[in-house]
């Protein structure tokens, strides 16, 4: 069993990212906060701008929309936390009994918070799934692994799984994504996490952009068995994120309902309940006579008809009764049952 799958419940990833705007403090408050929505895991971000941007790169819309105040490489910089500050956030996380998890955005980062903060899982953004020096370091550390698919075509996931399969790492879990923010429901295609589930044969999950907690419940009654969402403080708040992110208490909520679906599901057996099982007494129907019957006679087909209640002999055991000759007088409109003939 996945260790991302703890009692067979979703595991659902509050998704930071640099929603504390480079703050150390703000990311400090946001943890116990967050903890108590009932979450899996805290995630944040982390990169060395300078090894992730070149002298060519360039915002996004949604970025330019956000936060127009900076270049890309600026605007990383000022929303990055210190390597250093990861080590706090991880004993917070530990101390209010929730999973710190962080993604890297070069392989710098990427090494620093496996050997040093030691992240019990890798999540690979999706930005990064042809990063192969990424890949291959991860593929060999064989720790748990997250993929998101934002852009990719089944083609590159393809490439990417062989890489990180490489040295037989199977605990690979993929993230359905739409890299657009916010993520139209138009777009949002839910239906290809069976396909992904068909083509791929691993564990499925989402991580979702979109506004509105339905797309995450829709993707937990597809199979999903990871759920990741971004959360912020305010989102009013300057920076590229909080405008599509959720507050803390539409993640609460969204925790919730998704915990709500998931006893919703149930499970894979036919479970009829003990109040089923009283209803079935009621609503099903027995055989019953269709005239008085003396003893002796031999019950003929004509002797019989189906009504309710369901205590008695089921009409699909009517050749049991068929041809029987009757013990006792048995009155019209009466249940029939094994005892009353031999």
């Amino acid at each position: 069993m996945l260790t991302l799958k703890p009692k067979k419940r979703t595991f659902i990833i509050a998704e930071v990212g640099p929603n504390h705007n480079g703050s150390l403090k703000l990311a400090l408050k946001m943890v116990p906060l967050i903890a108590k929505t009932g979450v899996d895991a805290i995630k944040f971000q982390l990169a060395e701008p300078d090894k992730v941007y070149s002298a060519d790169a360039f915002k996004a819309e949604y970025q330019k929309k956000n936060d127009s105040t900076d270049s890309i490489l600026k605007m990383s910089k000022r929303i990055q936390l210190k390597k250093e500050d990861h080590f706090q956030l991880s004993k917070l996380c530990k101390k209010h009994k929730v999973i710190y998890s962080c993604s890297a955005f070069d392989l710098e980062s990427l090494v620093f918070l496996d050997k040093k903060i030691n992240i019990p899982f890798f999540k690979i953004p999706s930005g990064e799934i042809n990063s192969i020096d990424m890949l291959d370091y991860i593929a060999k550390r064989k720790k748990e692994i997250l993929l998101s698919t934002g852009m990719a075509s089944f083609q590159e996931i393809k490439n990417a799984l062989k890489r990180l399969k490489k040295f037989g790492n199977k605990r690979i879990t993929i993230l359905h994504c739409i890299s657009s923010y916010p993520a139209e429901e138009k777009y949002l295609n839910l239906n290809v996490l069976d396909e992904i589930q068909k083509q791929f044969k691993l564990n499925i999950g989402y991580s979702d952009h979109s506004l509105g907690n339905e797309a995450s419940l829709a993707a937990v009654a597809k199979g999903a068995v990871v759920i990741e969402k971004h959360v912020t403080l305010s989102k009013n708040q300057d920076g590229p994120d909080h405008k599509t992110s959720i507050t803390i208490p539409e993640l609460k909520n969204l925790v919730k309902k998704i915990r709500r679906v998931e006893v919703i599901l149930g499970s894979r057996n036919k479970i009829i309940s003990k109040k089923e099982k009283n209803i079935k007494k009621v609503a099903r129907k027995s055989i019953v006579s269709t005239c008085e019957l003396q003893k002796g006679t031999i019950i003929k087909k004509k002797h019989i008809t189906f009504k309710r209640p369901g205590t008695g002999i089921e009409p699909t055991k009517l050749k049991k009764v068929i041809g029987k000759k009757t013990l006792r007088k048995i009155l019209k409109n009466k249940l029939i049952k094994f005892k009353d003939f031999k």
